[in-house]
C-alpha cells in the first residue's frame, strides 16, 4: 500500500513540474512577442491595456549608430559647479580680476584753476588765462619717449556712466591712458578728480545726433539737427561745464551732414577760443575738412566702439601696432567694455621698458622686442 502511495506522489510531482515548465514557456513566449517600448510615449501609444488617450505622433527615426561628429554625453566637458564666491568671480569675465597698476602718478591739477575758468550765465567754462596758459596744456601731462620707440595713446570715451567700471579701470589702467567722460555722468567733477589723482588726463565727450534715431538716441545733450543754434550752444556748454580740469573734447561718431558741419564749425572754433583740444573719433574725414586755425587736434587711428569680441579687439590692437610703426605714433579711442579694458591693459603691459643704453648693457639686452611707448593723448595733438 505504501509503495502505491509513493508512486502516486511521484506522478503528482512529475505532473506539477511539467505544468510549471509549460506555463513558464508560455509566459516567456508571450513576453518575447510583446514590443519593447523604448520610451514612455511608445508605451502610451501601443500598449493594449493602457487606457490613456492615443495621439498620432511623428517622431524622428532613431539612429542606433552614434554619429562620428557627436561625442557621447559622458565625454563632453561638464561645467564646473560654482559653490563659492571665488568660483563665481573666477568664472566671470570681469575687470575685477585685473591687478592694480603699480606705476600711477598724480597730475599737478586735481581741481579746476580759477585763472583757467570763467562764469558764463549758469555755466563755468574753461578759458585761456590772461598770461596765455591754455587748459589743454596746463591740465595735460607731457612725457619723454626714448629714441626708436613708437608713441601709443589710448583714450576711453563714454567714461563715468558706470561708476563701478570707472572705479576699477581708474586703478588697473596705467596713468598714461586718458579718460573722456560722458556728459550724462553724475557728479563728473568728483570722478574727474579721482582720475587725475591717479594720473589720467581728463576730457569730455561731444555727442552728435544718432545716425539711426529709430534704434539709438544719443540723448538731449547731443548736437540736434532740429533745434536752434542757441540750444545746441547750451548743450555744448553743458558738456563743458563740469567745474573740473578738462583738456578738451572727444567727438563721438554720429550724424554728419551740412547742418552738422555748421554746428561743428561753431563748436570747434569755440574749443579753440577756450584753449581746448579736439580728438576726432568719427568715421570718415568730414570733420577733418573743417578748418580751424591753430586748433590742437588729432584724428583717431583706431576706434573700438562695436563688435566687442576678443578676436576683433585683438585685431584692432595688432593693426594699431602696424600704424604706429608706419607713422611713428597711433591714437586709439575705445569704449570701456570689460573685454576692451582687459585687452588694452594686457597689451600695453607687453610693451618693452624704455631703458637707457647703460641699463640695457647691465641687463644684457641687445634688442628691443616691442618698442612701443604709452603716452597721454595730449602728447599726440598738433596745434
Amino acid at each position: 500500500m505504501s509503495g502505491h502511495r509513493q508512486k502516486s506522489k511521484l506522478i503528482l510531482v512529475i505532473l506539477f513540474v511539467i505544468a510549471a515548465v509549460t506555463m513558464s514557456g508560455y509566459f516567456f513566449a508571450k513576453q518575447k512577442s510583446q514590443p519593447e517600448f523604448r520610451t514612455k510615449i511608445e508605451r502610451i501609444m501601443f500598449e493594449k491595456d493602457n487606457k490613456s488617450p492615443k495621439y498620432i505622433l511623428t517622431l524622428p527615426e532613431k539612429d542606433d549608430q552614434p554619429s562620428a561628429k557627436t561625442k557621447p554625453a559622458e565625454s563632453l566637458p561638464q561645467p564646473k559647479k560654482l559653490e563659492t564666491l571665488e568660483d563665481f568671480v573666477n568664472a566671470a569675465p570681469l575687470v575685477l580680476k585685473l591687478k592694480e597698476s603699480k606705476n600711477h602718478y598724480t597730475l599737478d591739477d586735481i581741481e579746476i584753476l580759477p585763472e583757467l575758468s570763467e562764469k558764463n550765465g549758469d555755466f563755468v567754462l574753461p578759458k585761456i588765462s590772461a598770461q596765455g596758459k591754455k587748459p589743454w596744456m596746463q591740465y595735460g601731462h607731457q612725457i619723454s619717449v626714448a629714441p626708436n620707440f613708437y608713441k601709443v595713446s589710448v583714450v576711453f570715451k563714454n567714461t563715468g556712466i558706470d561708476v563701478k567700471t570707472f572705479e576699477v579701470m581708474n586703478k588697473v589702467l596705467p596713468s598714461e591712458i586718458s579718460f573722456s567722460f560722458s556728459p550724462y555722468t553724475i557728479k563728473a567733477n568728483e570722478l574727474i578728480a579721482e582720475a587725475r589723482k591717479l594720473g589720467h588726463e581728463t576730457y569730455m565727450d561731444l555727442l552728435l545726433a544718432s545716425k539711426n534715431v529709430l534704434k539709438a538716441d544719443n540723448g538731449p545733450l547731443a548736437m540736434g539737427l532740429t533745434v536752434s543754434q542757441d540750444e545746441n550752444l547750451r548743450r555744448f556748454y553743458t558738456a563743458l561745464s563740469v567745474n573740473a580740469p578738462i583738456g578738451g573734447m572727444i567727438v563721438v561718431d554720429g550724424m554728419i551732414d551740412d547742418t552738422t558741419k555748421n554746428l561743428l564749425n561753431h563748436g570747434l572754433n569755440e574749443l579753440n577760443r577756450r584753449g581746448l583740444l579736439m580728438v576726432d573719433a568719427t568715421e570718415g574725414d568730414e570733420i577733418s575738412k573743417i578748418a580751424v586755425e591753430k586748433l590742437p587736434r588729432q584724428k583717431a587711428d583706431i576706434v573700438i566702439s562695436d563688435n566687442f569680441t576678443n578676436e576683433n579687439v585683438q585685431n584692432k590692437l595688432s593693426l594699431a601696432e602696424k600704424i604706429a610703426q608706419d607713422k611713428g605714433q597711433v591714437l586709439i579711442v575705445a569704449t570701456p567694455k570689460p573685454i576692451v579694458i582687459t585687452a588694452v591693459k594686457n597689451w600695453v603691459e607687453s610693451f618693452s621698458p624704455q631703458l637707457s643704453y647703460e641699463q640695457m648693457k647691465e641687463q644684457n639686452i641687445t634688442t628691443i622686442e616691442r618698442p612701443f611707448a604709452l603716452v597721454p593723448v595730449s602728447n599726440l595733438v598738433v596745434e
